[in-house]
Order: C-alpha cells, then sequence, then structure tokens
C-alpha cells in the first residue's frame, strides 16, 4: 500500500509541500556535508603545518623558557635516534635556533633562524616549495645557503640565488652572508613572516657551542590523533633526565606550544556542531509539515482502512514509509549537490581566504566518502525516528468523520 501511495498523484497543496521538502532535505544534507568536509578540512591543514615548522612532539632544555636564545642541550642521548624503534614514533631530528636581523637593499627585517641537519624531514618544505630548491646540508660541511619564505623574499625584494647580510645581535656582534637556495610559502603567515632554515652547523658556531649541542629534538608521529599518548611516552625516555648542568629537559606537544591555534579549531569544530543541529532541525520541520499534509489529504482513505480493520500502527507505518520516499529522493539530490561543491574546492580552490585570518588563503575541503555515508546514515536514521511523531495525527482520526473528506 505505501508503494501505490508513493506512485500515486499527490493534492495540488501536498504536490507542492512535497517538492519544498525534498528541495529543504537536500540544501540540508548539501550544508552538513560540505560543513563537516571544510571543518576536517581546516584541521588537517592548520595541523599539517604547525607540525610541518615544528613537530609533534618537542624536547628542549627545561631552563630556556621564553628567551629567544636558547640554552643548549646535549645531542648524545640515549634516545636519539633509538626512539624511532618504539610504535607510533616515525622519526627524531636536531634542531638549532638563533634569531636574527636580515637586511637587504636597506630594508631590515627580524626573523628565526631554525639550523637543521642532515637527517631533517625536508617533505613539508619542499611540499611548499615556490621557487630554488630547499638546501643541501652535510654533516662535515657547514653552508651558507638558506630557505626563505615568500613574505621574507617580498620584504627584502629577494630572489632564489640572490645574497643577503643576517646580523646576530650578540657579543661581540656577527654577520653571516647568506644565499638564497629556495623559496616557500605555507599561507600560516605567523610562521611564515618569522623561520627561515639554514645548517645546524652554522647556528652552533654563532653561539659558540660544540658540534653535540643543540636547542632540541623533533618527534614525529605516526597518527597524530593518539598525540598526548605519544607525548607522555617521550616525557617517559627524556622529561625526567638531569643534563650535566643540573638543568632537566622539557617535553611539548604541538598543541601546547600552539594553544592559541588549537583553541581556534576546537571553537570552529562547535560552530559545525551548532550547523549541523539547525539543519537536521529545518529537515525535521519540513518533513513533518509535508508528512501532516500527505495524511490530512488521505483522510478518507485513512476512515475507509480504519473501517475495515486496519490499525493505527499498520497506517501511520504506510505514511512513514510514504515520507522516508520523500527523505531517501533529497538525500540523494544534496549527496550530488555535495560532491560537486566539495570536488571543485577540493581541486580548483576557487573561494579564496585571507590566510592573516584563515591561516589558509583557501577553503580547504577534505573529501573523503565517509563524510557522505556518516551523514546521510545518520540523517536517515535519526528522521525515521522523528518523523513517527507526526504520524500520530492518525490516531486522532475517526473513521465516521474523515470517510467522507476530501
Amino acid at each position: 500500500m505505501a508503494k501505490r501511495l508513493i506512485g500515486a498523484s499527490n493534492g495540488k497543496i501536498s504536490s507542492s509541500v512535497v517538492k519544498i521538502a525534498i528541495i529543504s532535505v537536500a540544501l540540508s544534507v548539501a550544508v552538513m556535508i560540505v560543513s563537516v568536509a571544510v571543518i576536517i578540512g581546516f584541521k588537517n591543514q592548520i595541523m599539517d603545518k604547525a607540525v610541518g615548522f615544528g613537530s609533534c612532539v618537542n624536547i628542549i632544555n627545561r631552563e630556556s623558557g621564553e628567551n629567544l636564545e636558547t640554552l643548549p642541550i646535549d645531542s648524545n642521548q640515549d634516545f636519539f635516534p633509538s626512539i624511532e624503534n618504539e610504535e607510533g614514533i616515525s622519526h627524531i631530528q636536531r634542531y638549532a635556533l638563533k634569531p636574527a636581523i636580515f637586511k637587504a637593499g636597506g630594508q631590515i627585517l627580524g626573523a628565526m633562524l631554525k639550523g637543521v641537519a642532515q637527517e631533517y624531514d625536508r617533505s613539508f618544505f619542499e611540499k611548499n616549495l615556490v621557487s630554488g630548491e630547499f638546501p643541501d646540508f652535510s654533516d662535515s660541511v657547514a653552508s651558507r645557503r638558506i630557505l626563505i619564505s615568500q613574505k621574507m623574499a617580498d620584504a627584502l625584494n629577494l630572489k632564489t640565488g640572490d645574497s643577503f647580510a643576517a646580523y646576530f645581535v650578540q657579543q661581540p656582534m656577527r654577520m653571516r652572508k647568506y644565499v638564497v637556495s629556495g623559496i616557500y610559502s605555507t599561507g600560516l603567515e605567523e610562521y611564515d613572516k618569522i623561520f627561515a632554515l639554514v645548517d645546524m652547523a652554522d647556528i652552533q658556531k654563532l653561539n659558540s657551542w660544540t658540534k653535540n649541542q643543540i636547542t632540541g629534538f623533533e618527534v614525529m608521529i605516526d597518527d597524530f590523533s593518539f598525540l598526548d599518548e605519544m607525548t607522555d611516552l617521550v616525557r617517559e625516555y627524556a622529561g625526567y633526565q638531569i643534563l650535566q648542568d643540573g638543568s632537566m629537559m622539557k617535553v611539548s606537544s604541538v598543541k601546547d606550544n600552539n594553544r592559541q591555534l588549537f583553541d581556534w579549531i576546537t571553537l570552529t569544530q562547535m560552530n559545525v556542531w551548532v550547523i549541523l543541529f539547525i539543519m537536521f532541525f529545518v529537515s525535521f520541520v519540513n518533513m513533518s509539515t509535508a508528512l501532516l499534509i500527505i495524511i490530512f489529504e488521505k483522510a478518507s482513505m485513512i476512515g475507509l482502512l480504519k473501517a475495515v480493520g486496519a490499525s493505527n500502527f499498520l497506517i501511520r507505518k504506510i505514511f512513514v514509509i510514504k515520507s522516508l520516499y520523500i527523505l531517501l529522493k533529497g538525500i540523494v539530490i544534496g549527496n550530488v549537490i555535495a560532491l560537486i561543491l566539495v570536488l571543485s574546492e577540493h581541486y580548483l580552490h576557487f573561494i579564496p581566504l585571507d590566510a592573516s585570518s584563515y591561516y589558509v588563503d583557501y577553503v580547504p575541503c577534505d573529501f573523503k566518502l565517509w563524510y557522505f555515508a556518516a551523514i546521510d546514515v545518520s540523517t536517515l536514521l535519526i528522521m525515521s525516528v522523528l518523523l513517527i511523531i507526526p504520524s500520530f495525527a492518525v490516531s486522532v482520526m475517526q473513521p465516521a468523520k474523515v470517510m467522507g473528506f476530501k
């Protein structure tokens, strides 16, 4: 009977209401899928950039505090590089930091030099290269080549192959000439305008450190969802060791070092939950309205069914199945709309953003089919339960009063 009711022509009023309900469900489903794809895209992009500039877990001298000039630790540690053998940890690398002032063509710019060694994972910066190449740093010969950001290159009017001076405020004042090996751009302005990569051996010489003295270690993990567990594991290896000068090593995660950034991501995720709730509510209101109108238009049929002994439960089930057909039609259309929008933005990046406010210069969409499946199934299950409520209108109809109703 539900199939025959689906195939039957609707009344003038219900026909328009059904079309509105289908459009409402389609738009709601499309908005939900796009919202989830965008927020997960934002989260993944920003986490990748935050980890790319630093690491998942960082190990430094606890006494370094917030000073620009960091205190060294010895690179000869029991966990380096053996901690890579632990399940969940993919890589560990050394680094050294040094604040500097760049000068080129009368332009001056403050920066933070990050010295890296041969084992440094360069994949993040190679993926974000604008021109040139990542410098080749060798453990045997110190290099004066440098990787700078597009922000720095624009401020100093530099391009690949140009040289410029870097000054270091210390006693005595020191100066280095660097040659631009490559230029990168990540869109994460807070980092792009500060960090430049050089040879770690050069930073060690500037700080009058030995070859074994470094600012710290960066630890990369396999799965970011286990960040807290992996941070605790690294802390067990390094967090409780006492250095020769009596200080200890400090272990912190990328979340600890970028609290404001991750708070922003959390706030954005809350907004998505609000959007999902509103879209579910809008769909429910429109579907309930459509179902009630269909029920009242078929009042005479309901009276006839009751007269021949049909139960309220059976009749309600007929109309719920009819409404689920409308719901499924809207879900299919919504999936098509969402697929077009998500794929277009994922590959074409046609919606630009202000990187200074959003940390990326386009709307990132993370395309995964499970987003579609999760929202489709959730919508279908939740709406199936909620649509039982308006179907109770069948129970109040009396056969004697509604059989002649048209």
